[in-house]
């Protein structure tokens, strides 16, 4: 129930998942938010978009994997005929504090538009910044229902919130266990002890009595997202 559980530290030349890939991607569809805004450009110069993800550090792995749909979405607009984007990375680090002050730096560098940053921590720092100083950003993931339910005007979401999820993921079991006949009594429920994993842990209580679950949870555990044994 919880994207977050693919964090493990990738391998060099490790398989780009069809979600991180897509998630990379989203910055193609970027273009179509700016208008509103009036960020004008002259004749021919590209629009420059800042790209915030945690290329080191425990996330390090995912944020790789993001970025290598970021290195392909410029040629692909090309192909399209679309405007010329001139992307600004950023690493985050896997770090909120870290993540702000990128996004001060880039926005300071010429950044017409922002998108990042996988993490929920990350792009909660990410989206005050922007709105502060009135550049777009656009969420490609994280969940975390609040970044984007405070009355933001430049901050849009490319993803679904904790609920949305967590929605899907009822369904989905519930799909597997009338095909298989079979269906658990109790489970424990395990999250990240962070801005994402407190979404979802806040969600259940919500979202999961309208789906009629065979099982009842038993326990709750958080735990540290840098834990390599659980």
């Amino acid at each position: 129930m919880s994207h977050k559980t693919h964090q493990r530290p990738a391998r060099a030349g490790a398989r780009v998942t069809r979600r991180t890939f897509t998630a990379g991607l989203g910055a193609a569809g970027l273009l179509a938010g700016t208008a509103p805004f009036g960020i004008v450009r002259s004749q021919g110069a590209p629009l420059k978009v800042g790209v915030l993800l945690p290329r080191s550090g425990v996330q390090a792995g995912i944020g790789q994997d993001c970025q290598r749909g970021v290195d392909v979405t410029p040629g692909i607009l090309k192909d399209l005929g679309l405007p010329n984007l001139a992307i600004m990375n950023g690493d985050t680090e896997s770090n909120v504090e870290v993540a702000r002050a990128r996004a001060e730096r880039l926005i300071g560098e010429g950044a017409q538009l922002l998108v990042g940053a996988f993490d929920s921590g990350q792009s909660t720092a990410i989206a005050q910044v922007a709105e502060q100083k009135g550049i777009p950003y656009v969420i490609n993931i994280a969940a975390a229902p609040p970044i984007t339910e405070q009355g933001y005007k430049f901050v849009f979401r490319n993803f679904p919130t904790a609920p949305m999820i967590l929605g899907d993921a009822f369904a989905n079991q519930k799909e597997v266990f009338e095909i298989a006949g079979a269906a658990p009594k109790t489970v424990v429920f395990m999250h990240v002890n962070d801005t994402f994993g407190t979404a979802m842990q806040q969600g259940i209580g919500a979202v999961m009595p309208r789906f009629n679950m065979p099982y009842k949870i038993v326990e709750t555990i958080a735990y540290d997202p840098t834990a390599r044994d659980l």
